[in-house]
């Protein structure tokens, strides 16, 4: 697994294709998106510890997506686990907590809304009984900066980093839709810590965890043409 090297262009790229995303979903399908919850062991804050991230796909925002879905039928999860804290540095002055974390595996699965499990918190394995859609390989060096502007002792921030495609039902999909494998863009979004009442959390999870999981780029190749062939499109 390669280390991921978060130099400010690939950073303010990054960021760039997040924006796109959000801004104009009508260029395609883009993302799988999930809203979830973090959890941490041994605990929050300290080198060492694993992240497991557990989500639900909530179909109003979760559209559109790089494969066909059918949100009507069935329930879309996200499981990501073994993401180990490699470094973890908190900063009193400007109050900000910043993590890169090294591993990890990110795998979704679709469940039948009838006669499937619903996705259970308190249960983690409601989540992975489904069929394995789509499994990735996340790249060492995904990052977290979490801060706290205006002094409440609640962070909040958003992580980013990339994954590699490298199993699942689907991958064959995505590969006949000409999506490449690697580098897809794993996106971290409304990371928060608990903060009662506009802020809550199950019980044994630590953070609010949104996930998005962004294509590399436009999965439709560019091609050559006269303009002449252009002027036909529209006869």
């Amino acid at each position: 697994m390669k280390r991921m090297q978060l130099n400010r262009s690939r950073v303010i790229g990054m960021t760039l294709a997040l924006a796109l995303c959000a801004a104009v979903p009508a260029l395609g399908q883009v993302e799988f998106t999930f809203e979830g919850y973090a959890a941490y062991a041994p605990g929050t804050d300290q080198a060492g510890a694993t992240m497991t991230v557990y989500g639900i796909a909530n179909p109003p925002v979760s559209v559109p997506t790089p494969i066909p879905v059918d949100f009507a039928s069935n329930q879309y999860t996200v499981a990501i686990t073994g993401m180990v804290v490699d470094t973890y540095v908190f900063n009193g002055v400007a109050q900000t907590k910043n993590y890169v974390f090294d591993g990890g595996t990110l795998r979704i699965y679709e469940d039948a809304i009838g006669g499937g499990t619903a996705g259970n918190y308190a249960a983690p394995a409601t989540f992975t009984d489904g069929t394995l859609l789509l499994q990735a390989a996340v790249d060492d060096g995904w990052t977290m900066d979490l801060n706290d502007p205006f002094g409440f002792g609640q962070f909040s921030g958003a992580g980013i980093g990339t994954c590699d495609m490298n199993g699942g039902s689907e991958l064959g999909t995505l590969q006949a839709m000409d999506y490449p494998l690697n580098d897809w863009t794993f996106a971290g979004t409304g990371i928060a810590e608990p903060w009662f009442p506009f802020f809550t959390v199950p019980a044994g999870y630590h953070h609010l965890f949104g996930v998005k999981v962004i294509f590399p780029y436009d999965p439709t190749p560019n091609e050559d043409a006269a303009w002449g062939d252009v002027k036909n499109l529209y006869r």
